[in-house]
C-alpha cells in the first residue's frame, strides 16, 4: 500500500479508554537537555529519562486496540537514559552516511524533515556511525523505553488524552490527512509531558526489539523475545490514521529491505548510573 502512495506522491509531489491509576506509574524528566554536535556542525540534542516504572499496553476497551497490545502488565524502567529530543533529521543523517535515500530530500525544508526510508539495519548503521565519533554510547530503544518515554507519565490512549478528534491530534502529531501526504519538519507541534517531539506520527521509529508476545507477568527492562521474523517500529506516522498514533500500538517490519518512505529512528544515548 505505501508504495502504490509513493507513486501517487511522485506524481502530485505536493477514544475512549480505561484509566489506570496514575499511581500504577512514576518516572520524571531531571535536568534539561544534552547536546552532541555531528559533522558539519549539525546538532543533535537528546532529553533525559529518569528510571520508573509504567504498565505497558492497553486496555481490553481502548479504541483501535490490537490483540498484541496485551495483556497489560507493569515494565520497570531500571536505569535512566537520553533520548533523542526529535527524530533523526535528514540533516543528522547526511552528517554520517553516504547517501540520503529520502524521496522528500528535494524539498526545500528537507534538512529539517524526519530521516526515512530507512530500515532497521539501516538504522543500526546509523547507530553504529555515531558511536564511531567517541561522543558516547548510542544505541536504538527497545519497546518498553519507548512506550515509557511516549507516555511521560500518562496512562490514556495518547499522551495529551483520549481524544481522537482530528482538532485534538493535529495540535500534536502529523497524521492522515493533516500531513498532506508527506513528513513534516520535527518540533514543530505540541511535545508531550516530557518534552520530547512527534514521538505519535511524522514517521514510525525502529526499536531494537524483536517483535513479539508480550509476558503476562512484571518485568525490568524487557528486549523481547531472542528471535523472530520483524523488528519493531512505533509511534504511526504521516500515513496512518490516529488510531495507530496510540502510545500502545505496536507494529513491525522485516528489517532488511528500504523500511518504507514513513520509516525513520529515534535514537538512545546511554549514562553511566
Amino acid at each position: 500500500m505505501v508504495n502504490w502512495y509513493l507513486g501517487c506522491l511522485l506524481i502530485a509531489v505536493s477514544a475512549f479508554s480505561v484509566r489506570i491509576p496514575a499511581s500504577a506509574q512514576s518516572g520524571k524528566v531531571t535536568s534539561g537537555l544534552k547536546k552532541i554536535t555531528l559533522p558539519g556542525g549539525i546538532p543533535m540534542e537528546f532529553v533525559r529519562i529518569d528510571s520508573g516504572s509504567f504498565v505497558m499496553g492497553s486496555p481490553e476497551s481502548e479504541y483501535g486496540r490490537g490483540l498484541d497490545e496485551g495483556p497489560q502488565h507493569r515494565v520497570r524502567i531500571s536505569k535512566p537514559f537520553y533520548l533523542g529530543r526529535y527524530e533523526v533529521t535528514q540533516a543528522q543523517w547526511k552528517a554520517l552516511m553516504v547517501s540520503n535515500p529520502s524521496p522528500f530530500r528535494l524539498l526545500p525544508d528537507a534538512d529539517q524533515l524526519p530521516a526515512d526510508m530507512v530500515s532497521w539495519h539501516g538504522a543500526q548503521s546509523y547507530v553504529s556511525a555515531l558511536n564511531n565519533l567517541g561522543l558516547g554510547r548510542f544505541r536504538l530503544p527497545t519497546e518498553a523505553e519507548w512506550e515509557y518515554a511516549c507516555r511521560a507519565g500518562t496512562t490514556t490512549a495518547y499522551y495529551w488524552g483520549n481524544d481522537a478528534s482530528q482538532a485534538t491530534v493535529s495540535k500534536y502529531a502529523w497524521g492522515y490527512s493533516r500531513a498532506e501526504g508527506r513528513s513534516r519538519r520535527v518540533g514543530t507541534l505540541l511535545p508531550n509531558p516530557w518534552g520530547l517531539y512527534d514521538m505519535c506520527g511524522n514517521v514510525w521509529e525502529w526499536c531494537s526489539d524483536w517483535l513479539g508476545p508480550y509476558l503476562d507477568s512484571d518485568t525490568t527492562d524487557p528486549k523481547g523475545p531472542l528471535e523472530g521474523e520483524r523488528k519493531a517500529y512505533r509511534g504511526g506516522s504521516w500515513y496512518n490514521e490516529p488510531e495507530a498514533l496510540r502510545s500502545a500500538n505496536r507494529h513491525g517490519h522485516p528489517p532488511v529491505g528500504n523500511g518504507g518512505l514513513n520509516s525513520g529512528l529515534r535514537v538512545v544515548l546511554e549514562t553511566d548510573e
